[in-house]
């Protein structure tokens, strides 16, 4: 039997599958800028159900790719929240928080790599922000909330032992893009802090416009909202210790016991 990935495998998973996200996902958003500012397109739903489809099939692809090896959480609060719930040893939070922002910018970079100084001038180089002419701190810290609440309701409620096998990236993906669809026109849907550092970071070095006194928002409401979705779900599907999963993978068929021993490996 194969041994248990090391902690630099798990790490190293972590920021590759963080940086696809942002790559793809973040960078749907700067491709979309960059097409419109050359085109004089309006923004349309259309082009919101497209950055949102970007986003879903990129977490399908990477929580199936490193689901297996390093849990595929690609975002800090989803960590934070398995932590929380003791469903994750708080031992391995610094490591996988930082090597997910680590990703996060690595794929920002690469956005800009990909489209050029546009990005950043003309498409926002995907930063997620909210118009502060109507819209206060608070109202955008609890709309991050409750986006990520439902993100981490749903990761909780598919990586139960009860859950139909087999679905959790598809359904992780899903929501994502339901998410997306509605508070993309509010706060750009963030709901990931990696994914929102990574491209405020790199926007900055590039010489784009950042809202810096927005930042607290999005990471106290994302944290915040990830944790009680974490809470909420164990609350009343009351998962007890021995059969709670920590890997957003799908299970094999016959692979349960390599699949017990995987998080027995990363919870103990």
């Amino acid at each position: 039997m194969a041994p248990p990935p090391s902690t630099p495998q798990k790490l190293i998973a972590e920021a590759i599958g963080t940086a696809f996200l942002v790559y793809v996902g973040a960078g749907s958003v700067a491709a979309t800028g960059v097409i419109a500012a050359g085109s004089k397109v309006p923004f349309s739903m259309a082009q919101l159900g497209i950055i949102s489809f970007a986003f879903m099939l990129v977490i399908v692809g990477a929580v199936y790719a490193i689901g297996h090896i390093s849990g595929g959480h690609i975002n800090p609060a989803v960590t934070l929240s398995l932590a929380v719930t003791g469903k994750f040893p708080w031992r391995e939070v610094p490591g996988y928080i930082a090597a997910q922002v680590v990703g996060a910018i690595a794929g920002a970079a690469a956005i800009f790599l990909t489209l050029g100084r546009a990005a950043a001038v003309a498409a926002g180089g995907g930063v997620t922000s909210y118009n502060s002419a109507t819209m206060g701190f608070g109202r955008a810290t609890l709309i991050e909330a409750i986006g990520t609440f439902m993100l981490v309701f749903v990761i909780f409620g598919v990586i139960d032992h009860r859950a139909v096998p087999g679905w959790a990236p598809m359904a992780i993906g899903s929501v994502v893009f339901a998410i997306i669809i509605i508070l993309g026109p509010a706060t750009g849907a963030a709901i990931n802090p990696a994914r929102y550092l990574g491209a405020v970071f790199m926007q900055d070095a590039f010489g784009g416009s950042v809202h810096w006194g927005q930042v607290p928002a999005y990471l106290i409401g994302e944290v915040v909202g990830g944790v009680l979705g974490g809470l909420a779900y164990v609350g009343i599907a009351r998962v007890r210790a021995d059969a709670a999963l920590t890997s957003l993978a799908p299970e094999v068929p016959g692979d349960e016991d390599r699949s017990e021993q995987r998080v027995s490996g990363a919870t103990s």
